[in-house]
């Protein structure tokens, strides 16, 4: 037995005819087309948006407004901490700037104002630090321990 591709039919049962609306009230889907009587839904034209909900309150209305953390004017710095700097002293870096800490992994990247450096912890060697800024008992604990401070531009 042939077959060709002219005779090939889907499965009986498997498919169904397309609803033809709007062609006369016998057809049951005449007059308004399934559409129900007036308003904005049986309209030509009408989608629903997402923000509407008729008469009540939407919800971005009903919701708190929220405000941000983020201040337009505010510098922002990488900070790392003298705990830090004893552990690069240790290793036998006497001199440290940023690149140093990056290539020793101790910051992956630098924000936009520099580097400045806090007084967590104790440092005990001397070393030479290079940053944009130093809280003030950082820097007395860097001079303290025989080092060096110097402010990058």
């Amino acid at each position: 037995m042939a077959s060709s591709v002219s005779a090939i039919r889907p499965k009986k049962g498997s498919t169904r005819r397309k609803i033809r609306r709007g062609r006369g009230i016998p057809s049951g889907h005449g007059k308004t087309s399934g559409r129900g009587h007036r308003g904005q839904k049986c309209r030509s034209g009408y989608s629903a948006k997402p923000h509407k909900e008729g008469g009540q309150t939407p919800l971005y209305r009903r919701l708190p407004k929220r405000q941000t953390n983020e201040r337009p004017n505010r510098k922002v710095y990488s900070v790392v901490n003298l705990s830090d700097l004893q552990k690069l002293a240790d290793a036998g870096i006497n001199e440290i700037d940023v690149i140093t800490l990056i290539e020793n992994g101790v910051l992956k990247s630098v924000e936009s104002h520099g580097l400045k450096v806090l007084a967590s912890g104790a440092i005990k060697s001397k070393v030479n630090v290079i940053a944009s800024k130093f809280s003030t008992s950082a820097e007395e604990a860097i001079k303290a321990a025989g080092g060096s401070v110097t402010v990058a531009a």
